[in-house]
């Protein structure tokens, strides 16, 4: 690995600071931050949004027993079903798949991009792209958690998903790592990165603090409890087990999930991305000096916005398929 991360040809000025760096609209570019940003933000909207509609009935009967002329509840939609909140449910629960997926792809091409790229990269770019793939892992998330029962009962459908997810996380992990830490290393933002692969690189236990390890904790270990949860826990039991400690620990545990790590995860990841990525030459100043434009719109810039249509087309589809 170290060997293929090598960038001993390349010749790079590793003592200068606060050089200018050359716009890369393919990375960094306004179409693409945006393309990311929203469908991450159209995610947290629609996963909780699924999870109120799946909890409706439950809200609906928490609220009339503090009632003093108690109706009892048929939980009966006299409506069209259109109207119903598990037409709804359904309906959004495949968009939100579909968002996840294309996400999902989108995340993988610009790690592999960056990778394949990384001796021309500035570590300013490189941290652009470990933002970018750091909101995917809230959009997948809060998918894996939204839809668990889907994942649990599918798992086997799913295996090509969970397999995508997986290698997206480990492409984070080790590109974060680089990201978060090439201060240790006697970098800046405007060095180039090949600097990084040149010289002594920060060992794990130093850089394993502050963002990364939330990263690492946060994403991979809510992932991992998801995963285990459809491969390997006999669920069947858990679940039609009440009484016993596992059924306890299961249902606390999904309660922490669902309520505390996906929540506090989700906008954790959704505020550290804005604050990152507002400071980028695409949506505002840049900490850097950029030559050339990464605002300019272009048919790089329109396809990652464009693919959010795709989504939108499932869930239209979905609509009238219900």
């Amino acid at each position: 690995m170290i060997r293929l991360l090598d960038c001993a040809d390349y010749n790079s000025n590793c003592l200068a600071k606060n050089q200018t760096v050359d716009a890369n609209p393919d990375i960094a570019g306004i179409g693409v931050i945006v393309g990311f940003l929203t469908t991450t933000c159209i995610t947290f909207l629609i996963a909780f949004a699924v999870l109120f509609l799946d909890r409706y009935y439950k809200i609906l009967d928490f609220f009339q027993s503090f009632q003093k002329n108690k109706a009892h509840s048929t939980h009966e939609d006299n409506g069209p079903y259109w109207r119903s909140p598990g037409f709804w449910s359904r309906v959004l629960s495949k968009n939100l798949l579909a968002f996840s997926d294309t996400q999902l792809l989108t995340g993988l091409a610009i790690q592999f991009t960056a990778m394949l790229q990384h001796c021309k990269l500035s570590v300013y770019h490189f941290q652009v792209v470990t933002e970018l793939a750091f909101l995917t892992t809230v959009t997948h998330l809060l998918t894996v958690i939204t839809l668990q029962n889907y994942f649990v009962k599918n798992k086997w459908i799913n295996l090509p998903r969970i397999f995508f997810m997986l290698g997206n996380l480990a492409l984070l992990g080790y590109t974060s790592f680089v990201a978060y830490s090439y201060d240790l290393a006697g970098l800046d933002l405007s060095s180039s990165l090949a600097c990084f692969y040149k010289g002594e690189r920060p060992r794990f236990r130093a850089a394993f603090g502050g963002k990364w390890a939330t990263l690492l904790i946060g994403a991979i270990g809510s992932h991992a409890t998801i995963i285990a949860a459809m491969y390997f826990w006999d669920n069947d039991k858990i679940i039609n087990g009440p009484g016993n400690w596992k059924w306890f620990l299961y249902k606390l545990f999904a309660f922490f999930r669902t309520w505390v790590i996906g929540p506090g995860y989700a906008i954790y990841g959704l505020y550290m991305g804005w604050y990152s990525l507002r400071k980028t030459h695409a949506l505002g100043t840049a900490s850097i000096n950029i030559d050339g434009s990464e605002r300019e719109w272009g048919f790089g810039q329109f396809l990652p916005v464009l693919l959010l249509a795709l989504p939108l087309f499932a869930g239209w589809e979905s609509f009238w398929g219900e």
